[in-house]
């Protein structure tokens, strides 16, 4: 990555980018010579450094009746990031409250392609807590798909105490799977596939519905609705009756 790339993603971009890189390679000037380098008129120049002198990346020094400006050690911008970051996580509860409040309308996100479907199964497990449960219809596909993040995702679970209910399609990779059903937190009934005709996967967990289609083309969604969650954990618990029977 170019350094100006890198500065544009921390809010330093275009003229201002400019003046504080002059700043950085010339060590110290004069206004009039930070505009001649970088091509601009003193006014601008100077509307800029002001700004980088209240974010503290710029310092002024007087010498006789002649300004210069001299920039501060580099390694300010990593502090301020991190300054930055300590000030979003001190904020984050109060984020994540709203972000998982009730509402109104069903909040529907969409993910896309291999690690948009990663993100979506990861969701699972930071909305859920030790002893919470996810309910779940599987075909085939997840465990023939991405079967290494599969594995992560399952030990990532079990290791936060997060139990798993689910009704599995017969497949040739089924067997394995299921003989570690009690190690990994899982009870499951297995279905023919004339009995249970699924390809993808939904998972219903919190007040929350996740699906993923492993067709043509890898996608999923989330709805977030506690009406919807609540109506198919509902329909999931009939289905789990019916599939004890078979």
């Amino acid at each position: 990555m170019e350094i100006k790339q890198a500065l544009e993603q921390i809010g330093i971009a275009g003229k201002k980018a400019d003046v504080y890189l002059s700043c950085l390679e010339m060590g110290g000037a004069t206004a009039y010579l930070i505009a001649k380098k970088v091509g601009l008129k003193r006014p601008t120049v100077y509307d800029i450094i002001n700004q980088l002198m209240k974010e503290g990346l710029v310092h002024k020094t007087i010498k006789g009746n002649i300004k210069y400006y001299s920039p501060a050690d580099p390694e300010l911008l990593i502090r301020k990031l991190h300054q930055k970051e300590v000030n979003i996580r001190q904020i984050m509860p109060s984020l994540q409250n709203l972000y998982n409040s009730p509402k109104t309308k069903p909040f529907i996100r969409y993910f896309e392609g291999s690690e948009g479907i990663k993100a979506m199964y990861d969701d699972s497990l930071k909305s859920l807590k030790k002893g919470d449960e996810i309910l779940a219809y599987v075909g085939e596909d997840i465990l023939n798909n991405i079967p290494d993040y599969i594995s992560d995702y399952v030990k990532r679970r079990v290791e936060k105490g997060v139990r798993t209910r689910g009704i599995y399609i017969e497949s040739e990779s089924i067997g394995g799977y299921m003989r570690k059903n009690k190690e990994q937190l899982r009870e499951a009934r297995v279905l023919s596939k004339k009995e249970f005709p699924v390809k993808n996967e939904t998972n219903i967990y919190a007040n929350k519905v996740a699906i993923a289609s492993y067709g043509a083309e890898m996608f999923g969604m989330i709805i977030e609705s506690t009406e919807i969650a609540n109506a198919q954990k509902a329909i999931f618990e009939l289905a789990w009756k019916g599939a004890e029977k078979l």
